[in-house]
């Protein structure tokens, strides 16, 4: 065995078998390298020609003299369902860098069937539409101006309770639509919405409408849209002549009269409809304090302290106070 290790020709075999052995290994290497680089590029492959199919909703332009004609009848919006590549349908659908459109150049006053197009979607992708035609009616634009109202169920003021002057944020606004629609405006109204049983004062934004003679609601466009309303709700008020009942207050003395007169008959009392059917006369209270002789005081009713009662006139009287000890 000795000999054998020791001779050229067993050297010689060894080097043969660790050459082959290595030469083995690197092509195992390789192999599966090969292969694995096979399988990413196969998946990447077939993620990159992967489909998709997606439905989205888009706003329908029309190619039309907007300044001379009014068109009606068509959608905003049309649905168009995309499909193709998945990254780019991906990329169309979030970005919507594509143009739906109808175009009316063309076309004279009156109805009409028009097509709808598609532009700028790229070449890759198809795409069907839910609505291949719109149905449109083009008629002369004309622009008015017009008085808004507040308008609301006056139904819902509660009992004992008045509605005042309404106070909008707009005067007026324009209207602009078809002649035909334009011309049938009877009003222009803010509609406000209340709750029943209304006793509090409304103060919001309210739409606006066009309505015609019949109250329906016109298809024009309304600038502004929207405007502020204030309707002040108030406990209803009326007037009523009542005597004045004239009455020591301040500091007095126990060994001192006082009588009471004033040239004023009667003062007009506004309130309301509740306070005045209580008030047969107002009480009135004139001070005493320091008061040791015979002479005559202006006393202010504006600050009467009567349930109910709004004011009072005239807001002052002359009163005489006559003094007299025990």
């Amino acid at each position: 065995m000795k000999k054998f290790m020791d001779s050229a020709w067993s050297m010689r075999l060894l080097a043969l078998i660790c050459a082959l052995a290595l030469f083995a290994y690197v092509s195992s290497m390789k192999t599966n390298n090969t292969t694995s680089s096979l399988l990413t590029n196969s998946a990447s492959k077939t993620t990159l020609t992967s489909n998709r199919k997606v439905t989205i909703s888009a706003p329908l332009e029309l190619n039309v003299n907007s300044t001379k004609y009014f068109v009606t009848g068509y959608p905003e919006n049309v649905k168009i369902t995309i499909e193709g590549p998945a990254a780019l349908v991906t990329t169309t659908a979030n970005t919507q860098n594509f143009k739906v459109y109808a175009n009316l150049s063309d076309l004279s006053v009156g109805r009409h069937s028009v097509k709808v197009q598609v532009n700028g979607l790229n070449k890759e992708l198809s795409y069907t539409l839910d609505q291949k035609y719109i149905h449109i009616n083009i008629q002369p634009r004309r622009t008015a101006t017009y008085k808004v109202s507040a308008d609301f169920n006056k139904a819902n003021v509660a009992s004992g309770y008045e509605v005042g002057s309404a106070r909008l944020g707009t005067a007026s606004v324009k209207v602009t639509g078809a002649v035909s629609e334009v011309s049938k405006v009877a009003k222009v109204v803010a509609v406000v919405n209340t709750e029943k049983n209304l006793k509090k004062s409304v103060n919001q934004q309210a739409m606006i409408e066009a309505l015609d003679a019949n109250g329906q609601t016109l298809n024009v466009v309304l600038t502004p849209s929207t405007t502020s309303v204030y309707i002040p709700i108030t406990a209803a008020t009326a007037k009523k002549d009542v005597p004045v009942d004239l009455k020591a207050s301040g500091k007095t003395t126990a060994d001192t009269n006082y009588s009471f007169s004033t040239d004023t008959k009667s003062v007009t009392v506004t309130g309301t409809k509740a306070a005045l059917a209580k008030l047969d006369k107002l009480p009135v209270d004139v001070d005493v304090t320091d008061v040791d002789s015979t002479t005559t005081k202006t006393v202010d009713l504006s600050n009467t302290d009567e349930d109910g009662i709004s004011s009072v006139n005239p807001t002052s009287i002359k009163v005489k106070i006559t003094v007299k000890s025990n």
